[in-house]
């Protein structure tokens, strides 16, 4: 079984407070737990334990197969180990180490950059996996946490520009033409691991399966007996596990992004953590929380920050604009807004 190492800045946490919660079984909060059913018939197994600075959960339905959960965990201790921006030695943390030299990465490394790389152009910016200079600056997980000092930002944003991350998938290496930008793909990366968590679990002939990263959610297949998953969306900044709405879903992804999952109050003021590519301060679009609906994880990943900080009206614009995705929003005076084909 794996666990994590903490880290004081780990670009993977995105949810701690659990933006979408399950209507399943509660399980246990911390170490690892397995549960098992006591019909094979009727069997369900699930495997609890801290990856990416976060709890995560697998829940698989008619097997009793602790392998296919031991895998999971494996895949979460591998992709961590590429991803993140903090861990020594990860594809990340080479690449930001690079003085901007070429660097050879992992085949899977590569894709993830092209997909961050894709959204970051769709959305002209909004959304950019070159925020890293940023991103270190708001030390969420302090004891004291202070806004950075107007000057300090303005530096860092001299360093983001998603164009300045060159990828070469020929030779599978990445080069930085600006030797100071700094790559963090906390705001994709565990829609990618949960697709490849999906992707492995099919594999192993399981068709019925919870994947929880943290928040992420991917339901594969339906339950058992036939019927859709339910899933609850969090109330903003009310009591965790306290849903303003719920949807029933089935081979797909629920992914939840809002400012309650993490911040901090400074002079009456409160400064969440999905940051404005474009300002380098806490995104101020008038929106309380994004929940994207798709069949594919890391695009839920993706659009859920992007749209947050776009907007109510252009998030809403992009999301129509993209086929078998669906959103919600939920506004500062929290209205609900759905895209059109948004299940209700």
């Amino acid at each position: 079984m794996f666990f994590t190492k903490l880290h004081k800045k780990n670009p993977f946490i995105k949810n701690i407070s659990m933006a979408v919660i399950l209507s399943l079984l509660l399980l246990p909060l911390s170490g690892c737990a397995v549960i098992k059913s006591a019909t094979k018939a009727n069997s369900k197994i699930t495997r609890t334990g801290f990856a990416f600075d976060t709890v995560i959960s697998i829940t698989l339905y008619g097997t009793e197969d602790e392998s296919v959960l031991d895998g999971c965990m494996e895949l979460a201790e591998k992709y961590e180990n590429l991803f993140s921006a903090t861990i020594e030695g990860s594809d990340i943390w080479n690449i930001n180490h690079s003085d901007g030299n070429s660097v050879s990465v992992d085949r899977e490394t590569i894709e993830l950059l092209q997909t961050a790389l894709y959204y970051a152009e769709l959305s002209q910016g909004a959304f950019d996996p070159a925020l890293g200079t940023v991103i270190d600056l708001w030390d969420y997980n302090s004891e004291d946490p202070t806004v950075p000092e107007e000057t300090d930002i303005e530096s860092a944003l001299e360093h983001i520009d998603y164009t300045d991350i060159q990828l070469d998938t020929d030779t599978l290496e990445v080069t930085l033409s600006d030797p100071e930008l700094l790559v963090n793909l906390g705001a994709i990366a565990k829609g990618y691991i949960a697709d490849r968590m999906r992707d492995y679990i099919s594999s192993q002939n399981v068709s019925s399966a919870i994947i929880n990263l943290g928040g992420n959610v991917y339901a594969l297949g339906s339950k058992p007996d036939g019927s859709d998953f339910t899933v609850g969306v969090q109330k903003p900044f009310d009591s965790t596990g306290s849903a303003i709405t719920s949807l029933s879903i089935s081979d797909s992804s629920v992914v939840t992004s809002g400012p309650y999952e993490r911040y901090f109050e400074q002079d009456g003021v409160i400064y969440h953590h999905i940051l404005d590519p474009a300002t380098g301060y806490p995104s101020d679009s008038g929106l309380l929380s994004v929940t994207i609906l798709s069949t594919d994880s890391v695009d839920g990943d993706a659009l859920s920050t992007t749209c947050f900080v776009l907007g109510e009206e252009k998030g809403l614009e992009l999301i129509e604009s993209l086929p078998d995705i669906e959103a919600l929003f939920i506004t500062s005076d929290y209205e609900l807004v759905y895209t059109s084909g948004f299940p209700r």
